[in-house]
């Protein structure tokens, strides 16, 4: 989602971060988390932008860590549901249906990252309320999220973590390509208001 609004970069590849990565057995579905806000924390995104669960935490930013729903799209479909807010890194669960039966595909991550800084720094600029950035120090993300085989029905996908430094602001494209290397889905239309594709923002605290 673009709760966390970084600009479009076309990058090379600088950094690279393999983590183990489970492969998802049986009909992929996007996980269901219950109530989306079971607390009723307030100034919380609607659910229609593909927020799945609120849950407070004071220690995250804003006091809350969100997880998302992004869907993808191209030659079938599939969506990336992820953590917003991480001490960890990218936390994701990927699945894909309408894909090409007992196939092997990759599913990589491409965009960049943003220093978090404190609101007086010089430059500074408010992504969202309270989160300041500095976009000087903008610099490119490269990720391997894993490699799964469809079922018969051309159903699939993986879930896992890519460790990433804390006190930056992520913002990344998920592409799943053929065994050939051609992508064969990626990020989908953004749900209104926004516009574009809708990639994935998030925070590592």
């Amino acid at each position: 989602m673009k709760k966390t609004m970084l600009v479009a970069v076309g990058i090379a590849v600088i950094l690279m971060v393999l983590s183990p990565v489970a492969v998802l057995a049986g009909p992929p579905s996007p996980p269901d988390y219950g109530r989306y806000n079971p607390t009723d924390l307030p100034g919380q995104p609607p659910e229609e932008w593909g927020v799945e669960k609120a849950i407070p935490s004071p220690s995250a930013p804003e006091g809350a860590v969100r997880i998302i729903t992004d869907l993808l799209a191209g030659e079938g479909d599939g969506w990336v549901t992820f953590w917003c807010q991480s001490r960890l890194g990218f936390q994701y669960n990927i699945g894909v249906t309408g894909l090409d039966g007992l196939s092997r595909y990759s599913i990589n991550a491409s965009g960049g990252q943003i220093l978090i800084v404190p609101e007086d720094t010089p430059g500074a600029v408010e992504l969202e309320p309270g989160l300041w950035v500095d976009f000087s120090t903008l610099t490119p993300v490269e990720l391997y999220l894993g490699t799964f085989k469809t079922d018969a029905n051309g159903r699939g996908g993986v879930n896992g973590v890519t460790k990433l430094s804390s006190g930056y602001v992520y913002e990344v494209a998920v592409v799943v390509s053929d065994s050939d290397g051609v992508p064969v889905l990626g990020p989908a239309d953004s749900p209104p208001p926004f516009t574009g594709p809708d990639t994935n923002g998030f925070i590592v605290y």
